[in-house]
């Protein structure tokens, strides 16, 4: 047993070395119960290298049961752990493979009907942390002016957050109607977790925005709440801003969030999908 945690150190070490901007885990301090390390193949998936230009502090590591990655601190995951998932157990229990698992799709806006067609909704929390900070104190917000209000977003994604601004602001001088659904946002950062279940947020990390609530549709706001009914007022340029800046848009989900954006570069980057 020594020897092999040896080698699932050694292996991850060599590779946070040589990984996406040079940052290194936490030496000797691997899982004990990560899968031994074997000879690894040439080149992890393609999808799990592009997760890596996007979060930093993932490092790929051939693990013996497959490729998986390390995160800071030595902890090391498999990329699949293999399991055969509902939506639901993948909302629950993802592995970082099944964050990637539904498309996202951009383009025009149409409405979404097949159930639970939530690109973006299953998310990997100990990655989140690991970029962003594991608790509130953690998280490094910074502040941000959006049309005349001061929100808190964070540090790291503060750039993509201004590059829309810059995006919205000609379009609403174009078109002064845009700002209403810009003006008196909904939020930023919020360390909670999503209404009626005990996951982490988004917003916890502070990488989201709501815009105004009341120009928008939220599929918990349905009444009654089943069928889910697919809303949307929110106009075409505005979504295709925010999604040229990385940010995926709650109104591409079954389970529809319309005021909701979130960074996730990720799910808008080609290279990313997974090999099916």
């Amino acid at each position: 047993m020594t020897s092999l945690r040896f080698l699932v150190r050694a292996s991850a070490l060599c590779l946070v070395s040589l990984g996406a901007g040079g940052l290194a885990a936490e030496p000797g301090a691997a899982d004990a119960s990560a899968p031994s390390a074997r000879q690894r193949t040439p080149e992890p998936p393609s999808a799990l290298a592009c997760l890596a230009k996007w979060y930093p502090v993932l490092t790929p590591v051939s693990l013996e049961s497959g490729w998986g990655f390390a995160l800071p601190g030595g902890r090391v995951f498999p990329f699949d752990d293999g399991e055969d998932k509902t939506f639901a157990r993948k909302l629950e229990a993802p592995d970082l493979e099944d964050t990637l698992s539904i498309p996202y799709r951009t383009g025009p806006i149409t409405p979404v009907t097949r159930e639970d067609d939530d690109p973006g909704r299953i998310r990997f929390e100990p990655l989140f942390e690991a970029l962003y900070g594991a608790s509130r104190e953690k998280v490094d917000v910074v502040p941000w002016v959006f049309f005349g209000q001061t929100l808190k977003v964070h540090r790291k994604v503060l750039p993509a957050f201004q590059r829309v601004t810059a995006r919205l602001e000609p379009l609403v001088a174009k078109d002064a109607s845009l700002g209403a659904f810009l003006r008196g946002a909904g939020g930023t950062f919020a360390w909670r977790t999503i209404a009626n279940t005990q996951r982490r947020s988004a917003h916890s990390y502070g990488v989201s925005l709501d815009l105004n609530t009341a120009r928008s549709h939220y599929w918990e706001w349905q009444r009654p709440k089943s069928p889910v009914r697919w809303r949307n007022a929110v106009p075409q340029v505005l979504v295709d801003a925010f999604e040229a800046e990385g940010f995926i848009w709650g109104g591409r989900w079954y389970h529809y969030d319309t005021m909701h954006f979130e960074y996730r570069p990720e799910l808008l980057d080609p290279a990313c999908a997974p090999a099916r």
